[in-house]
């Protein structure tokens, strides 16, 4: 498959009387994009807010965050599934808007979610803060189902996206990146490297979005890389901030990136297989067993593996490396750590002997201070109840002390995150 990226670099955003971009420039239609989201008989209002890198903002809680793309010509969709039917994607040509990002907010389902600050020891630890962001504050309509309530949020979000891209189109990108990838094309003798993706199926605010089809009622699936940069996986996953794969995440996944990169130069990327975490022992079981029966069947040398959210998903990353070891295909393991403030706790629930190569992205219980802000988008009162923070976590100055847990992808489990250890 091969797919074309048109990049456009978007340094600032304002708002003007219709959405077109020139120089780096983006200009938003307010109404134009509020009567697309309205258009959702779930949502009862939506205000659209800027915020850019630097500025004394705080948005919070943060459902999802997504990148901006779509066709620019070519066969296939942008978010197939989701805004149109479940048709191929991962080929022809895409537009991107890089540099900018649409951020959900507003009133949630449950605080099972997470905080972007612009500017200060936040904005550090968080990679979308230096993105110009394109802000949604939803309010559903009364009375309406959880389910109803967090699909409206998450699909919001999406079409938001779509529309920024949609209507600069045609416009001349910056630069063009091409993403070749060919199963089976011959490996010259280069190991085979697998790389199985986690991706939480639990159920509402713990679930992802294949092809439009929840991933609870899939099993572990081959997919091109390039369906990733389309859209194909949508994050409806609400789980601990610091952790979850937002839909940007997906898109734009530095894994993949960089398999894509070293592909038939040191390595032969030799497949991506999404694994779904079910809640259950059996599923854990059964999907591990054919997550890694599928990476036996492509030949792979050696399998990546990378978590998403914490504790029970811990089993299913060790039952897929001890059940690829023991199929002599060697593993290297990406999670985070839950170990306690001082890092002396025990960090993670579940091991196995076999995992003898595991990558830390940093521990989830490090405590920042976060001082007051000037404008908060959102419910500031919402800190407190998110994934990992606690009660008292706002002081009376306005400031704040929370765990990394609360900042969206301050440890990422893909490595996105911007830790870094040191030897002294």
């Amino acid at each position: 498959m091969e797919l074309e990226l048109g990049i456009v670099h978007v340094k600032e955003i304002v708002f003007g009387e219709q959405t077109c971009l020139e120089k780096g420039l983006l200009s938003i239609d307010r109404e134009a994009l509020v009567e697309k989201i309205l258009l959702d008989d779930h949502i009862a209002s939506v205000q659209v807010e800027l915020a850019r890198p630097g500025e004394s903002v705080r948005i919070v809680p943060v459902k999802d965050v997504i990148e901006p793309r779509a066709k620019m010509q070519g066969e296939g969709t942008v978010f197939p599934g989701v805004l149109d039917h479940p048709m191929s994607c991962g080929k022809g040509k895409t537009l991107v808007l890089e540099g900018v990002c649409v951020t959900t907010t507003g009133q949630m389902v449950g605080f099972q979610e997470g905080l972007i600050d612009m500017s200060g020891p936040g904005a550090d630890l968080c990679p979308f803060s230096s993105r110009q962001q394109v802000v949604l504050v939803i309010e559903p309509q009364a009375n309406i189902s959880k389910s109803a309530h967090e699909k409206a949020v998450r699909e919001a979000g999406i079409k938001a996206a779509a529309y920024l891209a949609e209507a600069v189109c045609p416009v001349k990108p910056d630069e063009i990146r091409s993403v070749r990838w060919n199963l089976l094309e011959p490996d010259y003798g280069l190991p085979r490297i697998v790389y199985i993706y986690q991706v939480l199926a639990q159920g509402l605010l713990h679930d992802n979005y294949l092809y439009g089809l929840d991933a609870k009622k899939t099993y572990p699936t081959l997919i091109s890389p390039n369906e990733l940069m389309d859209g194909a996986l949508i994050s409806g996953n609400c789980v601990t901030a610091c952790d979850k794969n937002t839909t940007f995440d997906h898109m734009n996944n530095p894994v993949v990136e960089e398999l894509l990169a070293r592909h038939q130069k040191d390595l032969f990327f030799g497949g991506l297989i999404l694994h779904p975490v079910s809640p259950s022992m059996d599923d854990k079981e059964r999907n591990s067993t054919y997550a890694v029966s599928l990476a036996e069947q492509l030949g792979a040398q050696g399998v990546i593996i990378t978590e998403e959210g914490g504790g029970n998903p811990e089993t299913d990353l060790m039952l897929l490396c001890k059940k690829a070891e023991e199929k002599k295909i060697q593993t290297v393991l990406f999670l985070h750590e839950n170990a306690g403030e001082d890092g002396r706790s025990e960090g993670i629930t579940y091991t196995t002997p076999k995992a003898d190569c595991v990558v830390t992205v940093g521990n989830t219980n490090e405590i920042v201070h976060l001082p007051a802000v000037d404008k908060v988008l959102g419910q500031e009162a919402a800190v407190e109840e998110l994934s990992g923070s606690f009660l008292g976590a706002r002081l009376a100055d306005g400031s704040m002390k929370v765990p990394y847990a609360v900042i969206i992808d301050s440890v990422s489990n893909l490595g996105m995150t911007r830790m870094r250890a040191e030897d002294r």
